[in-house]
């Protein structure tokens, strides 16, 4: 028997943020929109619950296009790569949009270029067709086809997990249970009682109900709620999307106050809608999938809190960042472009892998407040870095822009996503703190702010970014006025690297290296050095032929050499040897500087690739 398992991750934005952390590992990814509405557009939001729609279509904060790029955002950061599948929808309807299909496709394309185009499910490859046309809601034969090759894409490759026959036998008593008593939720005890007619003892079943919750059929969270099993793994989504609900009805009532008339608007409500705070009192309204004495109110909240959705702000109120309002893009880079020649330069958190993450600000933020005890300025007053702003929005508290301060600290910190880094603004009054207080400052929190992205990026099961320290690039004319990007530091910590051209660069100045005093320079070349799996992934497997004239460039013995070509067989393992002798030995660096040099040697002559490497993994020259 195979079985194939299918989250609905909802098209809610709030959901961006909250599906990695209860979602992992997954097989292909299918994002779904509509082929009537053109990708720069701001589409219509609807949301159903049990296939009915609930309150008014609502404008997304971003464009179909936008979205298409933070749902990649996360792609390659976990266990392992998914498929990427783009579904068009509406395929009637898609004479009325003035963007064609293969415009559509083109789009698409140059979105996932150059991370992704490995990963991208074609559904004609030779002309490049991303997007499968369908209709769903009256399909015809040409869309059951369409379905049908979907699913064939989905089941290619697919990774298989074969679970023991004692553990599915388990996993269908308990399914069998799970309707049996009409509810999602067992306890322990439950599940112990049941599996003992299989042997099992509680090691046994502990190891079975682990082994379920890491591939999503089971949620078994043992270090926070070791009583509680929930055999639905969307239980906790399910929960939360009645405060996604809520909220969007609240902002459909502050748009247009004469349907606010049956929402009871209290304090305590609207102080949600602005700001996020939840309270106990909340939780207890939506009473789905509660269970007396099993799974209550503060269970939930306790689980939310540990898995950093949520975070105590006092005894009986708690912080929600999932489900502000965002601002957007546009107005975040705005602002970040004037933040360029502030005294203190803006820290960039920045991830050579790829872009942000989905799902670690919001986690951050939330272990910002819980372990780092920085707290919320929900208005924050004018300052030299927002005073120009082009939109006064940005200092308001948003999804992806919110300002701190801490009681032992003087002035705030900005933290902003704005989709492919994180940025920290500090304002400080400069003039009433000396040279060592301010490096003392900025070293505090450049501290607790990698410390909570490090535990956001665990909790949301990206495994493979690794932040660095960066800047903003203070360059604002020629090819850098195009976008706003980033300058890497150089692995001597003194020279700041434009990201999208290595040949613009300059010394550190006072405002950058307040930053980066204290920090153990040795650290950026640690920083810089490549994992082994991209090194197979991005360049053995890309030129394996070119394995020893890799060798001869990073000066490794010809008797090591010949070891390698007499015991490997195969090109790739021969790289893949040589990659190995160089990371030991250390001479000359193991660092990307040092590889992307080799590449761009005479002899190995491959530029494209060292550009291609300089721009993924932030390497300066």
């Amino acid at each position: 028997m195979e079985l194939i398992y299918l989250t609905d991750t909802g098209g809610q934005q709030p959901f961006w943020d909250l599906i990695p952390i209860f979602t992992r590992d997954t097989t292909a990814t299918l994002f779904v929109h509509r082929l009537c509405e053109k990708l720069d557009e701001h589409p219509l939001n609807d949301l159903y619950q049990r296939g009915k729609q609930v309150g008014p279509s609502q404008r997304a904060t971003l464009t179909t296009a936008q979205a298409f790029k933070t749902m990649l955002r996360g792609q390659h950061e976990g266990g392992k790569r998914s498929k990427i599948i783009a579904v068009g929808t509406h395929r009637d309807l898609k004479e009325e949009c003035t963007e064609t299909v293969e415009e559509k496709n083109k789009i698409f394309a140059a979105i996932a270029s150059p991370h992704f185009k490995k990963d991208v499910v074609y559904r004609n490859e030779g002309l490049k067709e991303m997007v499968f046309p369908v209709n769903t809601k009256a399909p015809n034969k040409d869309d059951k086809k369409e379905a049908s090759k979907i699913r064939a894409s989905i089941e290619k490759g697919a990774a298989k997990h074969k679970i023991p026959i004692w553990w599915f036998i388990l996993q269908l008593i308990l399914e069998a249970l799970t309707h049996k008593l009409g509810r999602d939720v067992l306890c322990k005890e439950e599940c112990l009682h049941v599996s003992k007619s299989l042997g099992f003892s509680e090691g046994q079943l502990d190891a079975a109900l682990t082994f379920f919750d890491k591939l999503n059929i089971f949620l078994f969270k043992k270090n926070i709620l070791p009583g509680v099993v929930f055999t639905n793994p969307q239980v906790p989504l399910d929960k939360l999307s009645k405060l996604v609900e809520k909220q969007y009805h609240l902002k459909a009532a502050e748009a247009d106050p004469t349907k606010a008339a049956d929402l009871a608007l209290t304090g305590d409500w609207q102080c949600f809608r602005d700001k996020g705070v939840l309270t106990l009192k909340f939780l207890e309204e939506f009473k789905s999938h509660y269970v007396k004495g099993i799974f209550t109110p503060r269970d939930f909240l306790l689980l939310l809190e540990k898995l950093l959705v949520i975070c105590p702000l006092s005894a009986t109120e708690y912080f929600f960042p999932a489900v502000l309002s965002m601002t957007p893009e546009s107005r975040v880079n705005q602002f970040l472009a004037s933040c360029t020649a502030t005294e203190i330069a803006a820290l960039v958190v920045e991830f050579p892998t790829g872009w942000a993450p989905p799902g670690a600000y919001c986690c951050s933020v939330c272990h910002l407040q819980s372990h780092a005890h920085w707290e919320v300025v929900h208005k924050p007053s004018t300052t030299p870095h927002n005073k120009d702003t082009p939109d006064s929005q940005l200092c308001q508290i948003s999804r992806n822009s919110i300002t701190f301060s801490k009681r032992d600290r003087p002035g705030t910190v900005m933290y902003i996503d704005n989709f492919s880094f994180f940025v920290a603004c500090v304002n400080v009054d400069t003039g009433k703190m000396d040279r060592e207080e301010l490096v003392e400052h900025c070293h505090a929190v450049r501290s607790e702010l990698f410390a909570a992205v490090e535990a956001g990026l665990k909790n949301t099961h990206h495994k493979n970014s690794r932040p660095v320290p960066a800047f903003l690039c203070p360059v604002q004319n020629g090819p850098c006025s195009t976008e706003l990007h980033t300058a890497c530091i150089s692995e001597n910590g003194k020279k700041w690297i434009c990201s999208k051209n290595s040949n613009t660069f300059d010394r550190l100045n006072p405002g950058q290296t307040v930053w980066l005093s204290g920090i153990d320079q040795t650290a950026y070349k640690h920083m810089s050095s490549p994992k082994m799996s991209d090194l197979a992934n991005r360049v053995a497997a890309i030129i394996p032929g070119k394995w020893m004239k890799v060798a001869i460039q990073l000066e490794i013995r010809m008797g090591a050499i010949d070891a390698v070509r007499r015991d490997k067989r195969e090109c790739f393992e021969q790289f893949m040897a040589i990659l190995d002798i160089w990371e030991r030995s250390s001479s000359p660096p193991f660092t990307w500087n040092t590889l992307v040099s080799v590449l761009k040697s005479q002899s190995v002559n491959e530029n494209a690739l060292a550009k291609e490497l300089q721009r993924e993994f932030a390497v300066g020259m």
